[in-house]
């Protein structure tokens, strides 16, 4: 079996771009060129939906080609995979809701069982559109996991040119704090240039191409008007498509807000520390709380001071102990945690109350879970309302469960599924040395420069890297099956990738770094970062997010993208109807940072959440119904009132 080394690299590298699919009739929608609208393709969803749907009526998955490059619009395109949610009205409204992801690099598709219940109440009224961002998931993944696949497996060996560019960078970008001997930055350095090699512009991988992709898919899909719901990054996404397009906006929701003034690795220094601030300030705005916990400020100070100092050894007979002692850094796991469980935020005035004697009783118990431990539910009476309800939820939720295991065992039967567990087999019975060597050009099957993800590139591709004793055997099923089963196989190959969890950790690095390093990072000066660090109140609560800033300062000098114009960090001026959503206990944009959302909003509203972190909508119902409401009437602000009913109920200490 003949395989070229620069095919093996290639293959694999080539997972981290999007393909030039070349549609001749696909032009971009932009006020800057005269064209046409884009075209869409209805595909199967690429991952089960909610059991509940009914793929084809109720869901509807497709893609939709849009230029890499705005300015050469028959050049390169990147296939943008879609998700609509047909609204349960019979006569739904005629603006949808597109969702905006964050990260950037984050991926709603690959998540469908969990992001369509999110938006139950927007689609009693209008249609949801979901959608993976370019160079996500399902739409042209840039990943560089394919990079730490070839150094553990290939690169090493001797003479290799990839070793020895690896080399170079490793001694080009080491940098003495946060990467001595330059081998993870070399890791990225490596990634970009065989991405970039491979003839994908990363400078196009932006913000501004971003917000164009949104009015693209929209009018693609035959909306006119829409309405914005942007998490994280997709409220910076958000705010720029109102920018850039107001004229298609109707309405908008920011939840977790960045704006575009906002110096992100400047301002991130402090997000640990000011979602401490607000739970201590809810404390002392509740007057059991404040009494049984005074000056509770002085004390986490305090607290965190002596932590640093000397931790407090857990009793070695607490069998839930999860460390030997309470530390700084096991404090500051506990606050990263409370951004996904708000119960957390009740217990810690106590849990600080009591590491101040020694006592770890509480910290275990939070730190373990356990103490969130309650005893069954009180029977309710036969025949009353609340138990047919009961029962109803409950077989609700057994129905949905057998749904999703039916769901996920046809997926399993899938001839896409059948035929790569076949090649996977035949890999796994080659010698040693070709089996590495073999299955690194399988995962990286299709994406040679130039050839489309298509039947004659699969037959081709495994005609070439197997011996040709198991190439008839291999390639007859495909003859076959089924366009949407070929699509498939691509699909298929990369999750197996993605499970692999080598480098990019849920998003796309090739992703993030392209978008972070052009235009979040470029507004922020790592000594002003330094500088905030060292003004903090609970500077130990800063530590490991001045490590992250410092390493993502490095990175976009590895990583190397045009900075995006500084007009895109000037305040966002608009008139639209916009809500902005802020979780007080966010630790990734925190409450300091969602207030200058409003800076230029002369239409807006901000709201804040009790018992809130990163993403407000997935902390409670009353989100998603003000949210909700909002859309349907941006003329006036919702009613907030259900915010009330989430206030934290402070643990309070023991009678004695």
């Amino acid at each position: 079996m003949k395989i070229k080394t620069c095919q093996l690299f290639s293959l694999l590298f080539a997972l981290a771009i999007a393909l030039p699919v070349k549609h001749s009739s696909v032009i971009a929608q932009d006020a800057s060129l005269k064209s046409s609208v884009p075209r869409t393709t209805k595909i199967p969803c690429p991952v089960p939906p909610d059991p509940e749907e009914v793929e084809g009526k109720t869901i509807i998955c497709g893609v939709v080609a849009v230029p890499e490059d705005y300015s050469k619009p028959t050049g390169r395109q990147v296939e943008l995979t879609y998700t609509l949610l047909r609204s349960k009205s019979l006569s739904p409204q005629p603006d949808p809701v597109v969702v905006l992801h964050g990260g950037p690099g984050g991926s709603d598709i690959s998540a469908l069982s969990f992001m369509i219940p999110l938006y139950t109440q927007q689609r009693q009224s209008r249609d949801v559109i979901l959608f993976d961002q370019r160079g996500s998931q399902y739409s042209g993944d840039l990943a560089c996991s394919p990079t730490a696949f070839i150094l553990e497996k290939v690169i090493n060996a001797p003479g290799n040119e990839l070793a020895k560019k690896y080399a170079a960078f490793a001694q080009k970008f080491k940098d003495p704090i946060v990467d001595p001997d330059g081998q993870a930055l070399a890791v990225y350095a490596l990634c970009h240039s065989i991405i970039k090699g491979y003839g994908a512009d990363l400078n196009q991988y932006n913000t501004t191409n971003n917000a164009r992709d949104v009015v693209n898919l929209a009018s693609a899909l035959g909306y006119d008007k829409i309405n914005l719901y942007g998490i994280s990054y997709g409220t910076y996404l958000g705010m720029r498509v109102m920018r850039d397009h107001p004229q298609r906006i109707r309405s908008v929701v920011l939840d977790s807000t960045i704006p575009p003034q906002v110096k992100k690795y400047e301002a991130v220094v402090r997000d640990l520390e000011v979602s401490t601030l607000n739970l201590i300030e809810d404390c002392q705005q509740d007057k059991d709380c404040n009494r049984a916990y005074p000056n509770l400020k002085a004390r986490t100070i305090a607290l965190l001071k002596a932590l640093d100092k000397k931790p407090i050894p857990i009793p070695s007979n607490d069998k839930n102990k999860p460390s030997e002692s309470v530390t700084v850094q096991a404090f500051e796991a506990l606050i990263r945690k409370m951004n996904q469980d708000y119960r957390i935020s009740e217990y810690l005035p106590l849990m600080i109350s009591e590491l101040e004697k020694g006592v770890t009783t509480t910290y275990v118990g939070v730190a373990s879970g356990k103490i969130f431990t309650t005893p069954a539910p009180k029977t309710i009476p036969i025949g009353a309302p609340q138990e047919l309800m009961a029962k109803g939820d409950e077989l609700r939720k057994q129905a949905r469960k057998l749904l999703s295991e039916r769901a996920k065992f046809l997926e399993s039967r899938r001839p896409s599924q059948q035929w790569v567990k076949q090649v996977l087999n035949v890999i796994d019975s080659l010698p040693e040395k070709e089996r590495t060597v073999t299955r690194g050009n399988f995962y990286g099957v299709g994406y040679q420069s130039g050839m489309l993800r298509d039947r004659k590139t699969l037959i081709a591709t495994i005609a070439e890297i197997f011996p040709k004793s198991q190439v008839e055997a291999l390639t007859k099923p495909l003859q076959t099956k089924t366009d949407a089963e070929i699509r498939h196989i691509y699909e298929v190959i990369g999750t197996i990738f993605r499970e692999a969890k080598l480098l990019d950790n849920g998003t796309p690095g090739g992703t993030f770094r392209s978008f972070d390093c052009q235009d979040l990072l470029p507004p922020s000066n790592p000594a002003q970062t330094e500088a905030n660090a060292k003004q903090m109140e609970m500077p130990e609560l800063g530590r490991s997010n001045l490590l992250a800033a410092r390493q993502a300062y490095a990175l976009c000098k590895s990583w190397q993208v045009e900075p995006a114009p500084a007009k895109n960090s000037e305040v966002l001026k608009s008139t639209i109807p916009t809500l902005v959503l802020q979780g007080r206990y966010d630790i990734q944009t925190n409450s300091t940072v969602g207030k200058q959302a409003m800076a230029g909003l002369t239409n807006g509203t901000y709201l804040e959440f009790p018992k809130a972190g990163h993403g407000v909508l997935l902390f409670s119902q009353c989100a998603k119904d003000v949210g909700a409401a909002f859309v349907n009437n941006p003329s006036r602000p919702p009613n907030a009132e259900c915010r009330e009913t989430l206030k934290p109920k402070f643990v309070l200490p023991p009678v004695k």
